[in-house]
């Protein structure tokens, strides 16, 4: 095979030489990589997880049992057009039984799928699969608080009224679609209208004012009427708020993208709060997505992987690090964080969390304790004070001890330094000068606005003076 340098002797081999090496849809680049950085294969994608990436058989979970075909379903209104319904391929039944008898006559060189062997045990948590439910809780107040070396926290409460399970739903038995209902806030019977009420009656539980479902795994339920704890969920651990924001109503651009209007005193008093000239260029329409004023406020959002400073399990009380822009009395969503990015997943050094739920011991009278009994707070979310230095730059005992012992000979020469307090006050004067010249120009700009103002009205009087 002729090597690229023979190839690239002529022109029409330089051509061929450039096609072959470049980066876009066809054969490319088919050197081997050297450079250690390009070597590594991409990164799975969630999109590249299914029966034609897989090293091994894909198996599609039915629920009862793993098929080599994907599921079918049973309502035939839910089949798309052109789909392809697999119950028997003859190729991927042989694939199948040949890795099987491979498998089991050399184990050695499929030691990765003996743990298929030996699932783990159904009903215990597990760190990479469990997901539990979560509770409801009622924005109360907020508050600030100090951690141990001093840093200010702005904290926001939030109270867990009865919080209880309410219902199981479970689709058709398809993977994926168990949840778990959570009712809270007690209501008498006569807040709802009747079918709602029975939603409540037959589940045997207290009338709920909200109710609101959460995704969990089988493995995570709940029996129906459990009352929930604040100690559902840990101090330190990670989790997920959604709530619904401040209602500002219909609000203009100035208010809800922050244009910045015009003058309130110069030219056309029509022109304060105005989003400006609309539709000007290219089609001469207004383009789908101009920001224009409208409803404001009122929208469902997410906070992801917010820490729990303190629970107080008396008055079910949680207090997070954070302030919502949101009205007291707004209902919140708590859920664990699942992100594989979160501070907090459980593992076997940070524990566990109380799983499917707290349950707490028979023998507890919250009554008969006080408040500061029943406090469980977090450790620190930061090593330092952050207003000083961090620990690696701080002066330790050590320097300090060692400069006292050190005798200098001699004084060394100072310095010639920047004379920062001459900058300060060169700067004020600046500023003080740009601020007198602004006044000046924009007190000549009134002027002339009243001087036009004047002969405008002077024009008027004149043009509709009357004629005796």
């Amino acid at each position: 095979m002729r090597s690229f340098l023979a190839r690239g002797r002529t022109s029409m081999g330089a051509i061929v030489c450039q096609s072959r090496l470049r980066s876009g849809h066809g054969p490319g680049d088919r050197r081997k990589w050297q450079q250690w950085n390009k070597c590594y294969p991409d990164l799975m994608t969630e999109k590249d997880r299914d029966m034609y990436h897989c090293y091994y058989p894909y198996l599609f979970d039915h629920g009862d049992k793993m098929s080599l075909y994907p599921k079918i379903p049973e309502n035939p209104r839910e089949w798309q057009p052109d789909q392809l319904q697999t119950t028997y391929d003859a190729i991927r039944e042989d694939k199948y039984d040949a890795f099987i008898r491979l498998r089991e006559k050399f184990p050695e060189l499929y030691e990765d799928t003996h743990a298929w062997n030996n699932p783990p045990p159904f009903g215990e948590f597990n760190m990479h699969y469990s997901v539990r439910l979560g509770m409801i809780g009622v924005k109360a107040f907020t508050c600030k608080d100090y951690d141990e070396f001093g840093n200010e926290l702005d904290l926001t409460a939030f109270w867990f009224p009865d919080n209880q399970v309410v219902k199981h739903y479970n689709r058709n038995g398809d993977v994926g679609t168990d949840k778990i209902f959570v009712g809270a806030m007690n209501v008498p019977v006569e807040f709802h209208k009747p079918h709602v009420t029975s939603f409540y009656k037959a589940a045997r539980v207290p009338v709920k004012h909200v109710c609101s479902g959460f995704n969990i795994t089988p493995d995570a339920y709940v029996p129906v009427g459990t009352k929930l704890d604040v100690r559902h969920f840990k101090p330190g651990q990670e989790v997920t708020i959604t709530f619904q924001n401040t209602d500002y109503g219909f609000k203009g651009v100035v208010f809800r993208h922050g244009f910045d209007g015009g003058w309130v005193w110069l030219g056309d008093s029509k022109w304060q709060r105005r989003p400006g000239c609309l539709g000007s260029e290219g089609q001469k329409r207004i383009y789908p997505g101009h920001r224009m004023g409208g409803q404001t406020g009122a929208s469902v959002e997410t906070y992801q992987g917010i820490p729990v400073w303190r629970i107080d399990y008396k008055n079910s009380l949680v207090y997070l690090p954070t302030l919502l822009d949101a009205d007291v009395g707004t209902y919140v969503k708590f859920s664990d964080t699942i992100s594989t990015k979160g501070k907090t997943l459980w593992n076997e050094h940070r524990g566990t969390p109380a799983f499917p739920t707290f349950i707490p011991s028979a023998e507890e009278d919250l009554s008969k304790m006080s408040t500061d009994e029943c406090q469980l707070q977090s450790h620190a979310f930061y090593t330092h004070f952050r207003d000083e230095h961090s620990p690696t730059s701080l002066v330790t005992q050590a320097v300090v001890e060692d400069a006292k012992a050190a005798k200098p000979s001699a004084a060394a020469a100072k310095k010639k330094g920047y004379d920062f307090k001459k900058f300060q006050e060169a700067r004020k004067k600046y500023r003080q000068k740009m601020q007198k010249a602004r006044k000046f120009r924009l007190l000549g700009l009134r002027t002339v606005a009243h001087e036009k103002q004047e002969e405008s009205r002077k024009a008027k009087l004149l043009r509709f003076r009357r004629v005796k």
